[in-house]
């Protein structure tokens, strides 16, 4: 059974360069490790070395990539490395590693997907904080209204493996959805399941037609189109999408997004959970037009925090106090 170095030696896994403070080897005694299908900008080590560094731990973290067909291979290694505790799960993996691991936290194993493997003294455990992560976001903003999140009625565009997740941890705090996506059965898929779970009829689900009907009375409007092609940041998701993208069809989709907007009301809170570096054209027009938004960061943020305390808070002996001491650094650092 090879290590995880000897993985990275044999060119199976490879360290990422684009990830914020990445190690550039996993020479450690200890570490925490995310894989994904890609190189990308991954805040993960930024943010979970921060931590360690706070609780003066030799720990640290470090993304990795690979093609998921290995996926089975870097599990087994994941496992057996004793310098592995745990980490996140990313893009490519999310999905399809359900049957590598030894127990999945319940709620992950209905969603369908996990972002975050624990290693405990039965093997490896998998759990899902992208919801989690969003919900909380969320809830924060109807918090600071003295709105409960209970019983608000939220919107999601989407209905891919982040969309899963994030409608299950929202129905778990009694929110009513509406599923609106493009292949309607995906739609479908995930509300029964979300009404099978819950045992009662929490989520409905429909295409994207009639947006400005299906819309009438939401709390909360969210985008989660998993990993949009480029060119698609230029429209709004509420508007219609008609390629080629010519200007023409651009300015039809922007007209249209604008007039539903201008029918809910500036209380409706729009959300775009795709991480840019720039608002979305969907986060973009809302704010111009006065609404409150919220983007993908404080789910980042949300998510790393309690991925950080799943993994870490056996090996690092934290108690339930040290949770806020994370929250507060790992916030400070994306500040």
């Amino acid at each position: 059974m090879k290590t995880i170095k000897e993985l990275i030696q044999s060119g199976i896994i490879a360290i990422g360069t684009k990830a914020k403070e990445n190690p550039n080897s996993v020479d450690i005694a200890r570490f925490s490790a995310g894989i994904a299908n890609k190189d990308y900008a991954a805040q993960t080590p930024f943010l979970w070395n921060g931590a360690y560094d706070f609780f003066a731990s030799d720990v640290r973290n470090i993304r990795l990539f690979s093609d998921p067909i290995h996926a089975q291979e870097i599990f087994n290694s994941f496992r057996n490395d004793p310098a592995y505790i745990g980490g996140d799960i990313g893009v490519g993996y999310k999905n399809n590693v359900l049957d590598l691991l030894d127990d999945i936290d319940p709620l992950a194993k209905t969603m369908g997907a996990v972002n975050v493997a624990v290693k405990t003294e039965n093997g490896l455990k998998g759990y899902n904080t992208d919801g989690y992560g969003f919900a909380k976001s969320l809830e924060d903003i109807f918090r600071r209204r003295s709105e409960s999140l209970k019983r608000k009625v939220v919107a999601l565009f989407g209905a891919g493996g982040t969309a899963n997740a994030i409608a299950f941890a929202l129905a778990e705090r009694g929110v009513n959805l509406v599923i609106l996506n493009r292949t309607v059965s995906k739609a479908k898929d995930l509300s029964d399941r979300i009404n099978l779970y819950f045992g009662n009829k929490m989520s409905e689900f429909s295409g994207r037609d009639d947006l400005s009907q299906k819309l009438d009375g939401v709390d909360a409007i969210v985008s989660i189109i998993d990993d949009p092609h480029s060119e698609l940041d230029k429209l709004s998701v509420l508007g219609s999408v008609t390629l080629p993208l010519t200007n023409e069809n651009i300015e039809r989709n922007i007209s249209e997004a604008r007039d539903i907007l201008q029918k809910l009301p500036r209380t409706t809170v729009i959300s775009d959970v795709m991480l840019r570096g720039h608002d979305t054209m969907t986060i973009a027009q809302a704010k111009e037009m006065g609404f409150e938004t919220l983007d993908g960061i404080p789910m980042v943020t949300n998510q790393a925090i309690e991925a950080f305390w799943l993994v870490n808070k056996g090996p690092l002996s934290l108690k339930e106090s040290d949770k806020e001491k994370i929250a507060k650094i790992m916030r400070e650092r994306m500040a």
